[in-house]
């Protein structure tokens, strides 16, 4: 199934596989209402329910709109979850007894004795029969329905804690012990990979029976394989509105493309809409636009079948996600997120709008999907290939973040350099939403991104300068050796400005790129980043990291304090003996970095070289740098 919509090239990278799941993970689920005329239907309590009754399912199968499908009760599972139960029943006709449950169906009102019973919402993958489990009416019922507020809506949503943005410094960091015996710190965690970045954002529902309350067998948590769900891709026709049975969609990306999770509407009562029997991830209160469907066809499958659908009309807000189901209300619209991107190629420039839904579980990994799908337009994220990126976010909640927007820029290369990028664009986003000092919002993305080829990357493979330097000098200049991947080798000659303050003795010049030193700053301090407060989150975010910078950097062996995070470089001896001792977690950092200089290379960096220097005293006096 294609679910990376119009006009936008399918991508089989296994990052993308893992949005699609993300995305199947939610998508169709049939209501259970059986009301078509816009008011509370009469129901069937559970107490009533008794096997060996036949009724009815509501549901779209196709393009001709809603249609009946046949329903015999087997029996009740009592309990199968806390304070909740399931109906199981075998569906038939429309060739459900060949194609088994699809994918969509989930919220497909069912009918018994001509009284809504409960909603279709769970099927079973591989199934020899067409059996389903079917929430009970007086779940779903149960659903609020009231408007949720900004304000209602909890401040942090993310699972666990922020991921850590640095990138590799472990190796650097163990080239610059001062002898073999150092210890060196533990690999501070890395911007995690796409894959596990996605796994984070995206709480696995459905594990097993019993845990969370969906039955085993609904989802399957490997990228890529068919969920009991459905996603949407594609332009649906405008439709009437939601009535019980029809097709029902939450958008997740609009505009260029169309991708969105659809279900089924179990019942309309006035404003309130009732839908799908099961949760999209249960979370509680939400804000998510709520859209009609059109349902093309049913794909069978001997796994599990879906519908095709493509997304209608924004008609309202799903305001709560919870076991029994989705609720909201038809009318105003939340706002979505506009992601606009240009992508300059070998065929010169072209450009892409969307809108993302406004979620702080899955805006970061949408705002990529946009990202990813659109340079794969303009080619592929196989070749060898050359990256760079220019992403300004606008955020509001913030007065640094509204009058200064954050700006992204990087380079990678290919093959898969896009993916190597995922969470480079996704993890900044992350951040700044689950931040637990103060809320903001993201208003708007614009990224530029360029493709050259071919790949323009080069290794640091070595490092010349002077051996031993003068406490008189006022600069170091040193030769860096590298080997681009194609074209000879180059020497890059740089000059470090040494600081006044520096003491004769034993030093390192380290020669990186401006990302893996930015790794080492995390690493030296012997911890994470500071993140404690929204300012901390964003100094961080702001920091350089581009792997086409050079950076030459004086480190000397570990001197000062770290507290909470923080350095305290050049405190006198006696002064930092006491603060060690009397503030809490204090310790030296792993090492000090004087002095640094920087500069733009046309390569993606990768490798160090670090070499021994020592600052000397001239005989016969002091210095004039060391006077008072």
């Amino acid at each position: 199934m294609d679910i990376f919509g119009t006009g936008m090239r399918r991508a089989r990278e296994r990052v993308v596989m893992a949005l699609g799941a993300l995305v199947l993970l939610v998508a169709p689920q049939a209501d259970a209402t059986g009301s078509t005329s816009g008011s509370t239907p009469e129901i069937m309590p559970l107490e009533a329910v008794r096997a060996g009754m036949t009724g009815y399912g509501l549901t779209e199968f196709a393009a001709g709109g809603i249609d009946t499908f046949g329903v015999l009760v087997i029996g009740i599972q009592d309990r199968s979850r806390t304070a909740g139960s399931l109906i199981l029943v075998e569906v038939s006709g429309h060739d459900l007894e060949t194609s088994g449950i699809a994918q969509g169906m989930s919220g497909s009102p069912v009918y018994l004795e001509g009284r809504l019973a409960g909603a279709l919402a769970f099927g079973w993958g591989g199934a020899l029969r067409p059996i389903a489990g079917v929430t009970p009416v007086e779940e779903m019922a149960s659903l609020p329905t009231g408007a949720v507020t900004l304000s209602m809506l909890p401040p942090s949503t993310l699972p666990g804690s922020s991921p850590s943005p640095v990138g590799r410094g472990v190796d650097l960091a163990r080239n610059l012990g001062w002898s073999a015996g150092d210890p060196v710190p533990a690999e501070v965690p890395a911007w995690p990979s796409a894959d596990e970045l996605l796994r984070d954002l995206v709480p696995e529902l459905g594990r097993a029976a019993g845990a969370d309350g969906h039955p085993q067998g609904w989802f399957s948590s490997r990228p890529g394989e068919p969920r009991v769900t459905a996603a949407t891709s594609g332009v649906g026709q405008p439709a009437s509105g939601l009535s019980s049975g029809s097709a029902c969609a939450v958008p997740l990306v609009m505009g260029d493309a169309l991708l969105g999770v659809v279900g089924t509407t179990t019942w309309v009562d006035g404003e309130d809409v009732f839908m799908m029997g099961h949760p999209f991830m249960q979370r509680g209160p939400v804000r998510w636009p709520l859209a009609t469907a059109r349902v093309i066809t049913v794909l069978p499958s001997r796994q599990m079948s879906f519908k095709m659908a493509g997304i209608g009309e924004l008609v309202g807000t799903v305001y709560h996600d919870q076991r029994a189901g989705l609720s909201g209300k038809l009318g105003p619209v939340p706002d979505m997120i506009p992601v606009r991107v240009e992508v300059a190629g070998p065929r010169g420039d072209r450009e892409y709008s969307f809108q993302v839904l406004d979620d702080p579980a899955m805006t970061p990994a949408l705002v990529f999907w946009c990202l990813y799908n659109s340079l794969l337009v303009e080619g592929d994220d196989a070749s060898e290939q050359t990256i760079r990126y220019h992403i300004t976010q606008r955020w509001r909640g913030e007065a640094d973040l509204e009058s200064d927007p954050l700006v992204l820029e990087g380079i990678a290369t290919g093959p898969a350099g896009a993916r190597g990028l995922a969470a480079a664009w996704m993890a900044p986003v992350a951040m700044l939403l689950d931040n637990d000092d103060q809320r903001v919002s993201l208003t708007g993305v614009t990224a530029r991104i360029s493709l050259q080829r071919p790949a323009a990357g080069a290794e640091i493979t070595g490092l010349a300068g002077p051996a031993q330097i003068w406490t008189d000098s006022d600069s170091l200049v040193c030769q860096v050796r590298l080997r681009p991947s194609r074209g000879p080798l180059r020497t890059v000659r740089a000059a470090v400005k040494l600081p006044e303050y520096l003491q004769p003795g034993k030093y390192r010049l380290v020669a990186a790129s401006e990302a893996d030193l930015f790794a080492l700053e995390s690493m030296r301090l012997g911890g994470a980043p500071r993140t404690e407060t929204l300012a901390d989150v964003v100094s961080l975010l702001r920091t350089p990291r581009s792997a086409d910078r050079l950076v030459l950097a004086l480190v000397a062996p570990g001197g000062g304090l770290v507290i909470g995070g923080k350095e305290y470089a050049n405190l006198p001896g006696r002064f930092s003996r006491l603060l060690e001792q009397s503030a809490p977690g204090a310790h030296p950092p792993l090492a000090h970095l004087p002095a640094r200089t920087a500069m733009n290379v046309p390569w993606a960096l990768q490798g160090s070289a670090v070499v021994n220097l020592e600052l000397n005293a001239r005989a016969g006096g002091i210095d004039a740098r060391s006077r008072p």
